[in-house]
């Protein structure tokens, strides 16, 4: 079995990144078992999602002091794994600073972790930090699959953009490596035009389009209740299935 290996980023904080994320291998883990890995080491947030907060963290593993596999939480939802980011902030991990030699030799430790997982998992999810972190190399290099959310705005757009000039392109000739565009939060007014004209606009630099996601003031209220994860027939995760399919995941 080849895992899929999804990999959820965002130009700036606030797009929904973290909340796509988790609600992706939500759906995924009714297809089969998935690893959910929270990467955001300076703004955790999954203790809060899941209610849960583990002994051992994906820090832990990350600077050396922990065992990938012990790191793991099982079954935090039927057929859903997940990794923790320690959400005490410590901006002296290494993690947090180190060199390139340090990252490429992390990836290498990662690389060989994940490949004793293909038989485990059919989906693994990444959410990311959002910008830009030499940590995030390492992730694209695992990933076959990325997702970059933006909102509908010039300013997240040209954003967005530039990232993609930063970071995927320079990744992307020597990778496997297929980048899709997902709005969200877009206005309950009719942008369709301008949605389309902006990812015509990604599309030249082969960015494809996996669609968008409206704003909706019942998800807004719920989430504003501590709802994060959606239920199947919910308005978010039915927008969100439709993504999943233009990505044949």
């Amino acid at each position: 079995m080849t895992t899929e290996k999804i990999f959820v980023h965002s130009y700036k904080g606030g797009t929904g990144k973290t909340t796509v994320a988790v609600n992706l291998a939500s759906i995924l883990s009714q297809k089969g078992r998935v690893l959910l890995i929270e990467n955001d080491f300076s703004m955790p947030s999954f203790y809060n999602i899941f209610k849960h907060d583990p002994d051992t963290f994906f820090n832990n593993y990350l600077n050396g002091s922990g065992n990938f596999k012990d790191v793991i939480v099982p079954n935090i939802k039927p057929d859903l794994d997940v990794i923790f980011a320690n959400k005490d902030f410590n901006p002296m991990e290494k993690i947090m600073g180190s060199d390139q030699e340090w990252f490429l030799n992390l990836l290498g430790r990662m690389i060989k972790e994940f490949k004793s997982l293909e038989n485990k998992y059919k989906y693994v999810v990444f959410d990311s930090p959002p910008g830009w972190h030499m940590n995030l190399v390492n992730l694209i290099t695992l990933s076959n699959k990325a997702i970059l959310i933006l909102r509908p705005n010039s300013y997240e757009v040209n954003g967005s953009k530039r990232l993609l000039e930063i970071l995927y392109k320079r990744a992307k000739p020597q990778l496997n490596l297929d980048v899709y565009l997902l709005f969200n939060q877009v206005p309950e007014v009719d942008m369709v035009k301008d949605l389309n004209s902006w990812a015509e606009d990604f599309k030249q630099g082969g960015i494809k389009y996996a669609g968008h996601i409206s704003c909706s003031c019942t998800t807004a209220y719920e989430m504003a209740h501590g709802t994060t994860i959606f239920p199947p027939d919910h308005v978010f995760t039915r927008s969100l299935q439709e993504v999943v399919n233009v990505l044949s995941l």
